[in-house]
């Protein structure tokens, strides 16, 4: 009987009795896992065994009891807060009594346990029964550690190969594992339903989220994104805000460049007056890009408050970002700088009421004089006349100027082909047409076929040279996963740096469209000085150009390369893209004889002398140069090497607070409060206590647990209810 109540109050709790609450939640929690009505059946079947006198049986039983007390006294703490409503539920609808069982159960279990002790006791030791209990007690809580443990490690392996990978390592991530984190970690993410309904697990969800997330969360977007790389799963549309930047634009621009003599280096601000243009009272947002050029940094900013002028606080990015957002919300006064990618820098302001101008400066930190665009705006920092051209050279890092440049010695790389072949999951191009596509391409373009290179690409990249086997690699690759296309690319690109011979890489798809590239490859710009191309070889044979730098999914007109539509069409595969490469570049010698390429573009150029190195914090310097010169050798650094970026990170962080210069790992913000910057500092500190690869982009969620004020509630009706009743017996 005992037995049958449990089961009915987890029946009751799931809504499978009355159909009370969704799919995935329950009225007090989410008890839904087969292991809970696994454990009821062994709790029960315990506690309903006869006491025998015989010391192995009770040894044993007492044993299995000390285990199972630890899932009774779960359920005790979790529905004990609720007794109240236990009584409302009887009167009410009949079944509270369901919800008294795990009450009931709790004080048989301890009277079950409480005989085994005392038969025990006057044959062993108590020392010796009460540690066997103990341990007894501590396996269910141990194996739940375990498996959260191991959650955290594939969470942690899988984190690590899309977003921080060692591209010289090879992987092979537990997928069903994972498919059961993610899982889990999505359903710990739900959120309260209504009044105590819940999908999480009281209690266990806290614990795993504490265990397994450092008590931060796994945004949506990078589930979806590893659930498209790992079991090619369907990409999630993401939400564009079009309100952005209509009918509010830069109405006044005045500048001010000083030259530092000690530093050899310009400071120069940009002053901007921004007006809303719109004919309502709605909240708008300013928001644009600005194209940072090589050796200029952001040191300083400033957004008026009113009419407060109120300085820029640099804090670690991924708090920033979130503050801006939760404070953007609430129609407050943020603005924001932060890198996107490459040297590309997002600005935003907000908000802006009707016809309102609001005034706001950025202040740059650059080598050489330097032409900023911002919107429609061409803006001169610096002069020539003033400047001292001086080459900057440090153990780990070169910066080439311009001038220097024309001393280096131009040669010409060797291409080769890269092939880069979809064997995701739902790849379906047929051997035939894949073999007869390819050998047109190498047909007309026979030198890029020496020392040619062929990858395989789903989930994970299986590379081999392109000699007389590939057709067999090709026919024993496992189709499974997603067409992980963006860390292909990386990885060629990172084999490729520093080589005396360069790839034109072709990707080989029947739909490009599943290809998984969500941002370009601007970080890794200085790896590619000759092309920023890559090309799509289609089903049909058609070769399509597209971009490393500017949104790589979509397609560019050939003819930049002098080759029309109809000229492509015809000739299919086969167009030349021979005489589309060969471009010169510059030779830089390192100090171990290896070399680095620059492109021959009259710009100044960052030479990263070592690939992996350490800085010193007592070179980093308040506004200085060289140390911001310093910092964007480590982030390239960590762009060839993202294994590192975990244990370097806040060294990075640290390094950008004491320059005061703006790095892709912090932001500038300005918040109109001391609420609100005192939110961002309690934000940052959670952040840097846990791993940089989990987000703060979504709310705590707030677990199932009992508060307060809802045992105060469910009591007071306990209290009315009784007061009713004594009011109409009174009549």
């Amino acid at each position: 009987m005992l037995l049958y109540f449990h089961y009915g109050c987890l029946w009751l709790n799931n809504g499978e009795m009355f159909s009370l609450a969704s799919s995935g939640s329950g009225i007090f929690g989410n008890f839904g896992s087969y292991w809970f009505y696994i454990l009821a059946v062994v709790n029960g079947i315990l506690i309903c065994l006869p006491n025998l006198e015989n010391k192995i049986y009770r040894l044993c039983l007492f044993i299995g009891r000390s285990i199972t007390f630890a899932y009774t006294c779960y359920f005790f703490i979790v529905f004990l807060p609720f007794l109240p409503l236990s009584v409302i539920a009887i009167v009410a609808i009949g079944t509270g009594f369901l919800m008294l069982t795990p009450v009931i159960l709790f004080l048989l279990h301890i009277n079950e346990l409480s005989k085994d002790f005392k038969y025990l006791n006057l044959l062993s030791s108590k020392k010796l029964i009460i540690g066997v209990s103990l341990l007894s007690f501590l396996l269910i809580p141990s194996l739940i550690t375990a498996s959260y443990l191991n959650d955290k490690r594939i969470v942690k392996e899988a984190l690590a190969y899309v977003y921080s990978p060692d591209y010289s390592k090879e992987y092979n991530i537990d997928k069903s594992s994972l498919q059961k984190t993610l899982d889990c970690i999505k359903a710990n993410k739900d959120g309260d339903i209504d009044f105590i309904f819940s999908s999480q697990t009281p209690y266990l969800s806290s614990y795993f989220n504490w265990l397994v997330l450092d008590n931060l969360t796994l945004s949506y977007s990078k589930i979806c994104n590893m659930e498209q790389v790992f079991f090619n799963t369907a990409p999630v549309e993401s939400y564009f805000d079009n309100s952005r930047n209509a009918g509010v634009s830069i109405t006044d621009v005045s500048t001010n460049s000083t030259y530092d003599e000690s530093q050899s280096a310009w400071k120069s601000w940009v002053d901007l007056e921004i007006t809303n243009n719109n004919g309502n009272s709605w909240f708008a947002e300013y928001a644009t890009t600005i194209d940072l050029p090589e050796g200029c940094w952001i040191s300083d900013y400033y957004l008026y408050v009113g009419d407060r002028k109120e300085p820029g606080i640099l804090a670690e990015k991924k708090s920033a970002m979130w503050v801006f957002s939760n404070i953007r919300n609430e129609n407050k006064d943020p603005g924001i700088l932060h890198y996107l990618t490459g040297n590309k820098v997002a600005f935003r302001v907000f908000p802006f009421t009707e016809n309102e101008v609001r005034k706001t400066g950025i202040e740059f930190l650059h080598k050489e004089p330097i032409i900023l665009h911002i919107d429609n705006y061409e803006i001169e920092l610096g002069n020539a006349k003033e400047t001292r051209y001086k080459n900057m050279n440090t153990e780990n890092v070169a910066y080439v100027s311009a001038q220097e440049k024309r001393t280096l010695k131009a040669v010409k790389r060797e291409p080769y082909f890269h092939f880069l072949i979809d064997v995701s999951k739902d790849a379906r191009l047929s051997s035939s047409y894949l073999i007869e596509n390819m050998e047109a391409v190498l047909a007309k373009n026979q030198p890029l076929a020496k020392n040619a290179q062929i990858s395989f690409v789903n989930s994970y990249i299986n590379t081999f040279p392109l000699d007389n086997n590939w057709k067999e690699h090709y026919q024993n690759q496992p189709f499974d996963g997603g067409f992980y296309l963006e860390r292909a690319i990386e990885t060629v690109l990172f084999n490729a740096y520093k080589n005396k011979s360069y790839p034109v890489i072709v990707v080989v798809t029947d739909n490009f469209d599943n290809a998984i590239l969500n941002r370009n490859f601007s970080d890794f710009k200085f790896a590619f000085p000759e092309s920023d191309f890559f090309f799509e070889l289609d089903y049909n044979g058609m070769l399509h150009v597209h971009s490393l730098t500017e949104n790589p999914s979509q397609k560019i007109p050939s003819a930049i390369f002098g080759v029309t539509g109809e000229e492509n069409e015809k000739q299919g595969a086969g167009f030349q893209l021979l005489r589309t490469f060969g471009q010169l570049v510059l030779e830089y010698k390192l100090a171990d004889n290896s070399t680095v390429y620059l492109p021959d573009d009259n710009k100044p150029s960052i030479v990263l002398k070592k690939d992996i190195f350490n800085i010193s914090h007592a070179e980093i310097k308040e506004k200085d140069w060289l140390s911001a010169l310093t910092m964007q050798a480590k982030w390239r650094s960590q762009i060839l090497h993202p294994e590192t970026s975990e244990k370097e990170w806040l060294d990075m962080i640290k390094c950008s607070f004491s320059s005061k210069v703006m790095t892709p790992v912090t932001s500038y913000l300005v918040v109109e409060n001391e609420a609100q910057k005192t939110a961002l500092q309690k934000k940052q500190e959670q952040t840097l206590a846990g791993n940089k690869l989990l987000d703060l982009d979504e709310d705590t969620l707030s677990m199932s647990e009992p508060n307060l004020w809802v045992l105060a509630i469910l009591f007071g009706g306990v209290l009315l209810y009784k007061k009713t009743r004594k009011r109409q017996a009174a009549r």
